[in-house]
């Protein structure tokens, strides 16, 4: 039988291996294309063309595959070899070779096609009026590449080749290329010949044209290494908005350089387009809507993205559509960097900060636990590639520092220079300029899907001469995938009584570290990234509260609000999504959030009295892991610190089981989280809220307070579930309190015995 099994998989595999074939390009090297657009039919939207292409044999061939979508080829000759024949499969161009073409050979393949060109909602060739330009990339097509639709090519990121443009068109319009205008041709008929040479190699979906009525808006910018123009492609009626639209140009262009390197391209050029922007090689479409005539941060935005792609998906090419956040999540984390060099510090962390606190909210909702590196090609062009990797890169440059991370960038650009480069590419170019080992880094925020949550949950202090030695014992999760991380560098901030403050890096192995430090003064609190540098699960924000009103602190569901103050508060909010860890057994029938958390810090200069607010809501984003019946009952939990156990707390409830809010009357420092008690232990806390006698906190932990309506003498008896008699007080007023801490955790009842009735209520105790 073993043998049978044996020949079987070997049968298989080699029917497998007959069965593959090379994916396109595999074979063959192209390094130049020549391509002419013979006649562009505005009134047909069709294209009259020949493309000849150079490439070298990588292997013996006998057939050539190359892509070409929705145009039909003429003929086809090669220089080297006759052709027997050519067809045509959806977008596949089969050449076949009358003599095999060796390994090593230089060849070139001459293409005559035409006809009508293909577009989808964003990609391919775009017709308007007395305009036309392609989009190299479509978001539908599947793969994401469209070089094809207007030449015959090796359509991927990895085969980067040259390029001769010859566009022949009506002499009353304007051609913009990638490359650079070398000629421009009267033909004495109505039409001319424009050349443009583009002489780095780049992937086929970076080559552009677009051709219309346009006016030439032309300025330079005084690089590094050039002097580069910059030259915006407009309509008649948008010309006069130009200038003030592209005024900061020059200087993203020198904060980019500056971080890193010479500007790698011929020209920093836009052209007016209807569709939206994309990164053409020196010749960027840019949506009409964003040439405002003002300069603003909208249009500033897609200015500065665009222009990043020039290092960034341009220069550097992702290897596969499944790391384009190499491309995109880079852009996106640009166009918030060069904020820090035209702006300021300030509006860059705030700006960024905030998609982190829209991202750990909100990505994974549409699109999945994903990991970065390996993006379906449905997603390529999502949230997680363009926002997430946005804060990821954010996150490898503060845990590698500034100054560090633009060095090690900056060799990554140069070492894969002109050509396609992966995560692990990267992840290796920044270990080896950095000296710093980044697998681990890669391993939890590229390679795994989720992100980590990073807790202080104790710490000490211990005087040391004029300083104080602190231990700090951190916690780490994950959320969205069970991963626990190592080589953790991550930022807490120290304070103390008069709110200064001290910042360590520290770093741990594993779910538990212990860290230490030594600083001038004896801390209060330890806060998490304090300067909002890692894109952990955790909202921060940090209140100084010195008048009357309300502080919202909307994405961590959470409010405070000050009804007195005398002086000042600092009042420090961290929304951790992940479940607490609980330091004893939760009782029976109560089961705590999954999901989410809070840790508050309070500091107060004089008095003051502030309410915290805690919101809740049954949905895809958050709660919805807790509130599974709607018999259960929802309760607020608190605890000191990370080492305790929790325990009720008074609060005011509005809402109802699916959202509302929970308010404590006086917000104190500690963790807060949300509890749902099942519905035999709910119907307990319920039957308590809706009497005359009240039992309050329920559930309860170490003491529980007693109101009657009434003046009532008598006495309150206490009896656990096996009808043992366990507290029994005699009462003479309106109010008592019953210390409960040396009671087992459990439901237990309460009779009120008075002169004329008794009355029986029941309470829960933690």
């Amino acid at each position: 039988m073993k043998y049978v099994l044996s020949l079987f998989f070997a049968l298989c595999l080699a029917f497998s291996s007959s069965a593959k074939t090379n994916e396109i390009g595999d074979n063959v090297d192209v390094t130049h294309y020549e391509i002419h657009l013979n006649k562009i039919d505005f009134a047909d939207r069709t294209l009259d063309a020949v493309t000849t292409i150079t490439l070298t044999a990588k292997e013996e061939i006998s057939v050539l595959d190359l892509e070409l979508k929705s145009l039909a080829v003429t003929s086809v000759s090669c220089n080297i070899s006759d052709v027997n024949n050519f067809s045509q499969n959806d977008d596949i161009l089969t050449i076949n070779f009358a003599s095999a073409i060796t390994s090593g050979t230089e060849f070139s393949v001459t293409v005559n096609y035409g006809g009508n060109t293909f577009n989808e909602n964003w990609g391919g060739i775009h017709w308007s009026n007395d305009y036309v330009y392609n989009l190299g990339v479509g978001f539908d097509s599947q793969p994401h590449n469209l070089g094809k639709t207007w030449f015959p090519c090796v359509d991927n990121f990895n085969d980067k080749a040259s390029y001769d443009l010859y566009l022949t068109y009506s002499d009353n319009m304007i051609s913009s290329c990638g490359g650079l205008l070398a000629e421009t041709t009267n033909n004495n008929d109505g039409t001319k010949t424009d050349h443009w040479v583009m002489s780095q190699e780049i992937s086929t979906y970076l080559i552009s044209f677009a051709i219309g009525n346009f006016v030439l808006w032309e300025d330079a910018y005084q690089g590094m290494e050039r002097n580069i123009p910059i030259n915006v492609y407009a309509k008649p009626n948008q010309i006069e908005k130009v200038a003030a639209t592209f005024a900061n140009t020059k200087e993203i262009a020198a904060f980019y350089e500056s971080k890193f390197g010479p500007f790698p391209h011929n020209r920093i050029a836009y052209v007016s387009t209807g569709l939206g922007c994309m990164e053409h090689v020196d010749n960027i479409a840019f949506s009409s809507s964003l040439i405002t005539g003002t300069t603003n941060l909208d249009s500033e935005y897609f200015i500065a993205h665009e222009m990043a792609h020039s290092w960034f998906g341009n220069k550097v090419t992702c290897a596969t559509a499944g790391d384009m956040w190499l491309n995109e999540g880079f852009a996106t984390f640009c166009n918030y960097y060069y904020l820090s060099g035209l702006y300021s510090e300030e509006d860059f962390i705030n700006s960024i900060k905030d998609l982190t606190d829209d991202i750990i909210l909100s990505c994974h909702n549409s699109e999945g636990w994903i990991p970065l590196n390996n993006m379906p090609l449905d997603l390529t062009y999502g949230t997680t590639v363009y926002d997430k990797g946005a804060i990821i890169v954010y996150t490898m440059m503060n845990y590698l520092g500034r100054e560090t991370f633009d060095e090690a960038i900056k060799f990554y650009l140069n070492k894969f220079d002109s050509k396609a480069a992966s995560s692990e590419d990267l992840r290796d170019a920044v270990s080896e300029s950095s000296g710093i080992d980044m697998s681990d880094f890669f391993d939890t925020w590229v390679f795994t899907p989720g992100s980590p949550v990073y807790v202080v949950k104790d710490f000490t202090v211990q005087p040391n001469g004029n300083k104080f030695d602190v231990e700090v014992t951190m916690n780490q999760g994950h959320r969205g995938y069970e991963h626990i991380g190592n080589s953790v560098r991550y930022e807490i901030t120290f304070v103390d009584e008069n709110w200064n403050t001290h910042s360590e890096m520290i770093s741990w192995d594993g779910a538990t570290g212990i860290c230490s430090a030594t600083i001038d003064f004896e801390p209060v609190a330890v806060f998490c990234d304090y300067n909002n540098k890692f894109a952990d699960a955790s909202n921060e924000m940090t209140f100084v509260i010195n008048k009357t009103g309300s502080n919202n602190f909307s994405s961590a569901k959470f409010k405070a609000i000050t009804e007195e103050i005398s002086d000042s508060t600092l009042l420090r909010v961290e929304h951790h999504w992940m479940g607490a860890n609980s330091a004893n057994e939760l009782p029976e029938g109560l089961t705590i959030s999954p999901d989410r958390y809070w840790s508050i810090y309070r500091l107060d200069k004089g008095e003051s009295k502030i309410k915290g607010e805690f919101q809740y809501q049954n949905n895809a984003n958050y709660d919805g892991n807790l509130m599974i019946s709607e018999n259960d009952s929802i309760v607020l939990l608190y605890r000191a610190n990370g080492s305790e156990p929790w325990q009720s707390i008074n609060y005011e409830h509005q809402g109802y089981n699916n959202y509302g809010r929970m308010t404590v009357d006086e917000i104190k420092s500690g963790d807060y989280t949300l509890g749902m008690w099942d519905e035999e232990h709910a119907s307990v806390i319920e039957l308590n809220e809706n009497s005359d006698f009240e039992i309050f906190p329920n559930p309860a932990k170490d003491k529980i307070n007693i109101k009657l309506q009434n003046e009532t003498e008598g006495r309150i008896i206490m009896m656990n579930q096996a009808g043992q008699i366990v507290k029994d007080i005699a009462i003479n007023g309106k109010e008592m309190t019953i210390e409960t801490d040396e009671l087992a955790s459990g439901i237990y009842n309460i009779k009120l015995e008075e002169a004329k009735n008794q009355t029986l209520r029941k309470v829960v105790i933690l």
